[in-house]
């Protein structure tokens, strides 16, 4: 891990990426002080089995959940109003 600050990151941002690619972790630091830190993404939960599962799991929730006649996401007149 190496640090580096806000100036120096700005004019070497591809260098940064590039290191960060090859699994450096990046600190930046602005007046000595951290305060952000460049590093290499984490799997992606989506390729979890895990998350896959429990995402699937919800979506079948959702779906059974009664039909209450209205488009989620679509506002009527009734909604403005109410049933007046």
């Amino acid at each position: 891990m190496r640090s580096t600050t806000v100036r120096e990151a700005n004019q070497n941002f591809s260098k940064l990426i590039a290191e960060v690619e090859q699994g450096e972790t990046v600190l930046i630091t602005k007046n000595g002080r951290t305060v952000a830190e460049l590093r290499p993404r984490a799997d992606d939960p989506y390729e979890n089995p895990e998350w896959r599962a429990a995402y699937e799991q919800m979506l079948a929730l959702l779906r059974s959940w009664p039909d209450r006649g209205y488009e989620v996401g679509r506002i009527t007149e009734d909604d403005k109003y109410g049933d007046a």
